[in-house]
């Protein structure tokens, strides 16, 4: 019995967010915009290459790594936005299998001139995508009943929004922890977490190391503070406020419970000598807000002086309410 030849399947490019995305419409909240997505296949993929407005191609790691790739055959791109035009941009991504077999997608990247003033809010069930209002940076998120949540969880699974220009602000969300991975104990992770990255502007080029790709860019220094929940396999859980050489400026013990959600609020002011004050409340959603904040501290000489929101979910398993940021309160 003959059987006729099975065709052989050139590689597979799934582009998590779509061939038309659309960046700037409400505000610049990071130096990069991200395309992510998936190679997949039948047979190993050789090489992946992207070609921005027909310029020179470029490499790009697949996954998984122990940073930003989190699965099997993810790629981010990231695009400088000093590198795109106004209006629409090209991205030629190209996919070779050990075989030879070739598979090529284009995205086209529209580059808004957006402003995003406070105050700001993101009611998530009112989108019919997420980069309406906010920018994925790494991750697969969607929009379900409760907020946006990760699809799939992992290192540092990011969204920013806002503006790189904001500097004093306060921001609440409520935040619902579902699980989280116990893989994240291991080196370089060691903790998971949950919460919000205040002044931000976008990851640092540290080339790569022991866990990490080329590309994308895996330098997280360059941000005000982190206001954070996390779980430590020594400390157990608390509440944190990194600093960017990610030390614990402050912290306290704060087991919270999963399925419950909890409303997060974090402020950054510039003081009176022109440093910065960073502060971070947590409580139970439907209860009063405390008058008092669980952490407070001072930025470092490190920290920046103004940028951008990230909601960062780090192989924690969550979900993240209606956003808004008003200016500093008085008090």
């Amino acid at each position: 019995m003959h059987h006729a030849p099975v065709a052989r399947q050139t590689p597979i490019l799934d582009i998590w967010y779509g061939d038309r995305q659309r960046f700037g419409l409400r505000g610049r909240p990071q130096r990069f915009v991200n395309i992510l997505g998936r190679v997949r296949g039948n047979t190993p993929i050789a090489t992946l290459q992207y070609r921005l407005n027909g310029q020179a191609a470029q490499e790009l790691a697949v996954g998984p790594d122990l940073r930003r790739l989190a699965g099997k055959g993810d790629f981010n791109i990231d695009l400088a936005l000093a590198e795109l035009s106004p209006g629409e941009n090209q991205v030629e991504i190209i996919a070779t299998d050990v075989e030879g077999g070739e598979t090529t997608r284009t995205v086209t990247v529209e580059l808004a001139e957006g402003t995003c003033p406070l105050p700001y809010t993101v009611e998530w069930s009112r989108l019919a995508h997420i980069q309406e209002a906010a920018q994925v940076v790494d991750g697969r998120w969607v929009i379900t009943p409760a907020g946006v949540t990760p699809l799939e969880i992992g290192y540092d699974r990011l969204i920013a929004l806002g503006d790189m220009s904001w500097r004093d602000f306060e921001v609440t969300v409520p935040i619902t922890i579902h699980g989280m991975n116990a893989s994240c104990f291991n080196s370089p992770s060691r903790h998971s977490g949950v919460g919000i990255v205040l002044r931000w502007q976008g990851h640092s080029d540290r080339g790569a190391d022991q866990w990490a790709a080329r590309r994308p860019f895996f330098g997280p220094e360059g941000y005000g503070a982190i206001a954070w929940y996390c779980v430590f396999h020594n400390l157990g859980p608390v509440l944190n406020l990194f600093d960017p050489e990610f030390r614990r400026a402050a912290y306290c013990p704060a087991p919270l419970d999963l399925h419950v959600p909890y409303v997060f609020k974090a402020r950054v002011e510039t003081t009176a000598d022109g440093g910065s004050l960073y502060r971070l409340k947590v409580w139970p959603a439907g209860e009063a807000e405390p008058t008092t904040w669980d952490l407070s501290a001072a930025g470092h000489a490190k920290s920046l002086t103004h940028g951008s929101i990230l909601l960062g979910a780090h192989h924690i398993a969550c979900s993240f309410g209606t956003v808004t940021v008003n200016p500093p309160a008085g008090e």
